[in-house]
Order: C-alpha cells, then sequence, then structure tokens
C-alpha cells in the first residue's frame, strides 16, 4: 500500500549514494529498507482481511483502519530508533569547528596581506624551508591562503607548487561540503519518514470517509 512512497524513497536513497558519504548513505538506505518493511506488512495485513469471509464489509473497513493505524505507531517507533538526529546534529557541529575559526572576510584579508608582508623578499627554498611542513600538510590553511591570495604578478611560489597547494584548498572545500551533504542525508531521512506518515493519514481517512 505503500508502493507510491517506496518508489520516491528509492530516488531519494539513490541521491543520497551519489552526493553523500558512504555512512550518511547507509542510514538513508536502513530508513528504506524498514519502510519497505513497513508496506510489506501492511499489503500481508489488508489481503488477510479482504480473503476473510466472515467479515462484513463494514468490519473490514474497521479493520483496515485498525492496521493502519497500526502501521503509524510502528512507523512512529522507526523515527524514534533513526539516527537522522545524531547525523545532522554531528555534521552541523563539523561545520561549527570550521566556520567558526572564520572571523569575516575583512579580518582574513588582513591576516592574509601581514603574512604576504613577512614572507616579501624571502625565495621559494627560504620559504619552504620556514614553512614546508605546514605549508603541505593543511594544518596551516591561512598561510595557504595568503600565498594563493596574492596579487598576480607577485606570486610567491612556483607554479608547481602553487598547483598542489589550490590542490590542498579544493580538498578542504570537499570536507566543508561533505558536512554539508551529511546534513542533507539526514533531511532526506526526514523525507522519507513525511512520504510514509502523509500516506498513512491518507489511507486512513479514506476509511474514514468510507465508514
Amino acid at each position: 500500500m505503500l508502493k507510491d512512497v517506496l518508489s520516491k524513497a528509492n530516488l531519494i536513497l539513490k541521491v543520497a549514494q551519489q552526493r553523500s558519504t558512504t555512512q550518511a548513505a547507509d542510514e538513508v538506505a536502513k530508513v528504506f529498507n524498514s519502510i519497505e518493511n513497513l508496506s510489506n506488512f501492511l499489503d500481508n495485513e489488508i489481503n488477510r482481511i479482504a480473503s476473510d469471509p466472515n467479515l462484513t464489509s463494514r468490519e473490514k473497513s474497521n479493520a483496515r483502519r485498525a492496521v493502519i493505524e497500526q502501521a503509524g505507531r510502528k512507523l512512529e517507533i522507526l523515527k524514534y530508533h533513526s539516527n537522522y538526529s545524531d547525523l545532522i546534529q554531528e555534521s552541523e557541529a563539523r561545520k561549527s569547528e570550521v566556520y567558526d575559526k572564520d572571523d569575516g572576510d575583512l579580518l582574513q584579508f588582513m591576516r592574509e596581506r601581514e603574512i604576504r608582508d613577512r614572507l616579501v623578499g624571502m625565495t621559494e627554498a627560504q620559504i619552504i624551508a620556514l614553512f614546508g611542513k605546514s605549508l603541505f600538510d593543511g594544518s596551516n590553511p591561512l598561510l595557504v591562503s595568503a600565498i594563493l591570495n596574492a596579487p598576480p604578478g607577485f606570486e610567491m611560489l612556483s607554479e608547481t607548487s602553487l598547483r598542489k597547494l589550490r590542490g590542498l584548498k579544493a580538498d578542504s572545500v570537499a570536507n566543508h561540503t561533505g558536512a554539508e551533504i551529511e546534513r542533507s542525508a539526514g533531511e532526506s531521512i526526514l523525507d522519507i519518514f513525511s512520504l510514509a506518515q502523509k500516506e498513512l493519514d491518507r489511507l486512513r481517512i479514506q476509511e474514514l470517509s468510507g465508514s
């Protein structure tokens, strides 16, 4: 009875598998499987009621409504035990750790300019000798930004070194985006629960209207 819900939930799952981390996509898959089991429960119970010759039409309607309400309670339990909330909170925490370090564009610009002023007159060999480890292991993102944002014509490193730093910068941005994607996966889980809840509500109201 949740065929349409499963179809839409499957699309949500495919997007999560393409865009989310493996861990986040696995959580979406668990929820999809749970909704699929709930749909099977509903189908089996509705078929059992339909084939019971001892029930009147009205009794069958009441029995179907009772099963749909039972499915609603099962859905609430599934939602309660899902860790979508933890997934969202963990992603938000990771993003906060990143963005709390950013005191604003102006302050960032001033810090980068101060660093460049200190590096003026130094050769590439001197810069690498002094900052080499922290420059290329990703532990000094402010220094990397300062060098990459140097005005054209005032580059402080060779193009080879700059390409390497750009790669580090791209990886850092990808990690930030990963946190946002994980939050999206948490929202996808909520979307699946919402689809299932709306359909169960529709089916229950349909039985009430029929009665």
